[in-house]
């Protein structure tokens, strides 16, 4: 079987990648040749110009793929968004017409639940309220009548807050270790705020269940299941960085009121992917821990 990847040099792409099974035949779409740990074909090439692509992908013909890519995070103005959008349907839409892809599994994102509090549910109104999350919703309207036109499987992931090794530098558990390092109080606006955290490797797994099992069509959370606070974060990733200072007894003293707390309900996801969250907070930041100090 012949899969398709995007995204693979990003955060959750990275640890995709150590978890592909080796029985199958991987393409990765790449700007850049890069060495990867197992054999894969890399095609060169930006999603953003297509035309330099088809004649390629109409050779290879991938069964699956699994769109990853979205350039420009943290810019989520209506410019990259449009661009992350065009690119994505423009995919979609060569893969499926005229290279007979059978299935496309991807990435979208809790934010476009626009919820503040609460459980999010598949079946729950989204809203648009933002450039970046009228684009997610746009690629996945577009998908699910794609598979509806063509027949053909579309599942799309809706991914909580990733966290673990290898995340960028100015994310949040990478912001508290390098202050915690400094010895002083992490600059936290909001540490009473909560979320559902899942371990990059986790989801990881969640997408590859989808793509190599007998998945309806449809949308899947990928989240914990469970919301934590900010302060929390801090509390577990200083006792387990041996600091003992008890920062985030003062971030829960001068924080600001509480503007947010939802998280995933994930019984579809263990219902029909057969999938959970393995990993908890602690395990999961003891784990990023000890990668980072190895």
């Amino acid at each position: 079987m012949k899969v398709l990847l995007t995204g693979l040099s990003g955060f959750l792409g990275k640890s995709l990648r150590r978890q592909l099974p080796g029985r199958h035949e991987y393409v990765s779409i790449s700007r850049k040749k890069q060495d990867w740990d197992r054999d894969m074909q890399i095609l060169p090439g930006d999603l953003n110009r297509m035309d330099d692509l088809k004649d390629e992908l109409c050779r290879l013909r991938p069964d699956i793929c699994v769109h990853l890519a979205w350039e420009g995070i943290p810019d989520y103005s209506f410019t990259i968004s449009y661009r992350n959008l065009s690119a994505g349907i423009e995919l979609f839409r060569f893969l499926v017409n005229e290279c007979g892809c059978r299935k496309i599994v991807s990435a979208g994102s809790c934010w476009e639940y626009g919820k503040s509090f609460g459980v999010c549910r598949e079946d729950d109104p989204v809203d648009s309220g933002s450039y970046f999350v009228w684009a997610k919703r746009a690629l996945c309207d577009f998908g699910m009548s794609l598979a509806r036109e063509e027949k053909i499987d579309f599942v799309w992931l809706r991914l909580f807050y990733l966290y673990g090794p290898g995340q960028h530098g100015e994310s949040l558990i990478p912001c508290i270790r390098r202050s915690l390092a400094k010895g002083i109080c992490p600059e936290l606006k909001t540490p009473l705020n909560a979320h559902d955290f899942i371990y990059v490797d986790d989801a990881a797994s969640a997408f590859i269940k989808s793509a190599f099992n007998n998945i309806p069509t449809g949308v899947y959370n990928v989240g914990a299941g469970i919301s934590i606070p900010v302060w929390r974060l801090c509390e577990i990733t200083e006792r387990l960085s041996d600091k003992g200072t008890a920062h985030y007894e003062e971030l829960r003293k001068t924080a600001l009121p509480q503007t947010a707390n939802f998280w995933a309900d994930t019984g579809r996801s263990r219902a029909t992917l057969d999938w959970e969250a393995e990993k908890d907070i602690e395990e999961g930041i003891r784990d990023l821990i000890n990668q980072e100090e190895q």
